[in-house]
């Protein structure tokens, strides 16, 4: 019986450098199985592009599932040759029901006629549910059905097929059905496909955009509206940057002459937590496009080798194909975008950013190590060291690649004092609920690490991805190198059980929202101008941020935006609170810095208006206090000793100290 853990959608991107040779699809599924968890036997796919397609001048090729109990594909053929296309039937797959895919390829000196077509088509055969056009392209395949990734890869033969650039994906189905491989991922247009993992809260929006221009015939999924937005957004004439940033609601910002581009397009923006990776044809170049919700509130990884540039749901997926590459997280707000023969256009994070992310993990330790976890599942891991930590006060684990829950059986079982060494990539959920365990990773961790932890330590000498330490109430927990997103989100502390966070690198946005005790530590080795992303400390109402240099006051705390700010300026002037001569002293700064240059009466109105809402932090910029230095040194030492690297000089420096407004 297959077992599995519902965790979101997986998704790949691979594609080639220009020097490099083909992608061979039994690597792609190699990649894709690693995250098999986050799928289910709902379904998978594939979409594979060759940018020197064997079809001919103006050949295409077109693929449809079929209802066989419904319809035949002569219909179709029909329909098609009477717009004056030349057909051959290629190869018919039954997917194991009543479902067939067919494969047509066709002659069509006309393109635009062609996708007019299927558009056409799409729209009469769906609204029978007779079947679906599915992928039409000329240097564009998918294969897809309900299975996992290794099911559908051995009714197409995947592993045989070899291309310049693949997408793939594993699905857990959320808002549509998955017994029928209509829903199924890929979802394609001509010569563009979309992976994606997460859901569209704008998806109603997006369908009556799409709707007004003519396209109908949905299935019904977040990633067809992805594609075909897309698609939409090119037929009128934009470049590829300019629709990537009206879809994640970057459209201000273009660099389209037009104002009224935000208006126009507005039902084409993007919204609620999703990753996609899109791959498409420009007619001259390949290109692979990574987007995400602006708040990043789903995984995606970025990497790339001397061969091949990488996008995926987790690092374990780029590692099982390069164990060397350089991976580093898109920042939120952000996207990402390369090509077969550009390389890569644009990363996704500034380059100073990216030279931070700490360097390939090592996979085996030289003194040997107490169990390979390379060819094992994450549970049969959990009970091996649970096995072995009953008898030993050392455990090494070997080739960890993404494996989840590692340690979190250990407190149920009463281990406890048991050093736990992996080396690697630690998967989500590491050492959640611990309580006197030291986990050390030689490697990187992903998401979710040491949730709702009451003691013992995690040292960490690589990167931590998203949501590192929530809700941490005691221990310690060291990072050599950079956090993610919403690190140190509702830390707390009670009596004397205070939890320390110490991340050697940066942080992306949101570092101590909610927090209500604890400490961090962002010691910003690098020495970066902005250590630090947006809202830091957001609704905070106890505990201490310390970050290593000056961070910009716009980056704390959940802040009005400028327009609102000025408003309320102008309805203090009519009060009588202030006078013109303050206002244009005060206008330019942030509420951070406002608050604390206002009269006393007009602080008032501000804190009921704002802070009673949202709960604005306050911050300095300053050395330690003798007090805080006495607290922090040991901890800092304790670091430094762990980590390998002398820190301790760094007590001395000037700090941006963040703690709650009381």
């Amino acid at each position: 019986m297959i077992t599995h853990e519902p965790s979101g959608c997986g998704i790949l991107g691979v594609l080639r450098k220009r020097s490099a040779g083909k992608i061979r699809g039994s690597e792609v599924l190699k990649a894709i199985e690693r995250v098999r968890y986050r799928g289910s036997d709902k379904g998978a796919g594939y979409a594979v592009f060759n940018i020197d397609p064997d079809l001919g001048g103006n050949g295409y090729r077109v693929k449809i599932f079929i209802d066989n109990r419904k319809a035949g594909i002569e219909d179709i053929i029909e329909t098609l040759k009477s717009q004056g296309f030349e057909i051959k039937i290629g190869r018919i797959e039954n997917l194991r029901g009543p479902i067939n895919s067919c494969e047509l390829l066709i002659r069509a000196s006309n393109s635009a006629k062609l996708m007019r077509t299927i558009r056409k088509l799409n729209q009469a055969l769906w609204g029978q549910r007779l079947g679906r056009i599915y992928s039409s392209g000329r240097s564009l395949d998918v294969f897809k059905g309900v299975g996992f990734p290794i099911d559908v890869a051995s009714i197409y033969n995947i592993e045989n097929i070899e291309g310049d650039m693949w997408l793939a994906h594993t699905r857990q189905p959320t808002n549509s059905p998955g017994h029928y491989p209509y829903w199924s991922h890929p979802f394609a247009t001509t010569d563009l496909a979309v992976v994606h993992n997460g859901d569209l809260s704008s998806f109603g929006a997006n369908m009556e955009f799409l709707s007004s221009r003519g396209w109908g015939g949905f299935v019904g999924t977040d990633s067809e509206v992805i594609a075909m937005i897309f698609e939409e957004l090119l037929s009128d004439g934009l470049e590829i940057e300019d629709a990537i940033r009206i879809m994640i609601g970057l459209s201000r910002e273009t660099t389209t002459p037009d104002p009224r581009i935000g208006y126009i397009y507005r039902n084409a923006r993007l919204d609620g937590p999703f990753s996609a990776i899109i791959g498409y044809n420009s007619g001259n170049d390949l290109y692979m496009i990574v987007i995400a919700d602006r708040f990043k509130l789903r995984p995606i990884v970025l990497g790339e080798d001397d061969e091949r540039i990488y996008a995926a749901s987790e690092e374990n997926e780029i590692r099982e194909l390069s164990p060397r590459a350089r991976v580093w997280t898109l920042k939120p707000g952000e996207y990402f975008i390369a090509s077969l023969k550009r390389g890569v256009i644009r990363y996704g994070r500034p380059l100073e950013e990216i030279n931070t992310f700490s360097p390939p993990p090592v996979f085996e330790p030289r003194g040997g190590f107490d169990i390979d976890a390379r060819y094992m599942g994450y549970r049969e891991l959990n009970r091996e060291i649970a096995e072995k930590a009953l008898r030993k006060r050392v455990v090494r684990v070997a080739n960890v690649m993404g494996h989840r829950y590692i340690g979190m059986n250990l407190p149920r079982l009463g281990i406890e004092g048991v050093r736990i060494e992996l080396y690697g990539v630690a998967g989500n959920c590491l050492a959640n609920l611990n309580r006197s365990n030291i986990f050390y990773v030689y490697g990187n961790v992903s998401d979710d690490c040491g949730d709702t932890m009451h003691g013992g330590k995690i040292v960490i000498t690589g990167d931590a991805r998203d949501v590192l330490a929530q809700a941490l109430q005691g221990g310690k927990i060291f990072v050599g190198g950079n956090a993610g997103n919403r690190v140190g989100v509702q830390m707390r502390e009670y009596r004397d059980r205070r939890p320390y966070l110490v991340i050697g690198g940066r942080v992306d946005n949101y570092l101590g929202e909610y927090m209500a005790g604890g400490v961090i530590f962002v010691l910003n080795t690098r020495g970066l101008s902005e250590p630090t992303g947006s809202y830091v400390g957001s609704g905070m109402v106890g505990g201490r941020i310390y970050i290593r240099g000056k961070v910009s006051p716009s980056r704390i705390g959940l802040q009005p935006p400028r327009t609102e700010i000025i408003r309320f300026l102008r309805a203090m002037i009519i009060g009588g609170y202030i006078d013109e001569h303050l206002v244009k002293e005060l206008s330019g700064l942030d509420y951070i810095e406002l608050i604390n240059r206002l009269p006393e009466d007009a602080t008032k109105f501000a804190k009921k208006l704002y802070e009673e809402r949202i709960g604005m932090p306050m911050y300095e910029y300053r050395e330690l206090s003798e007090e805080e230095i006495k607290e922090l040194l040991p901890v800092l030492r304790e670091y430094s000793e762990d980590l390998g690297s002398d820190h301790v000089e760094y007590i001395g420096d000037k700090y941006t100290v963040i703690k709650p407004r009381r």
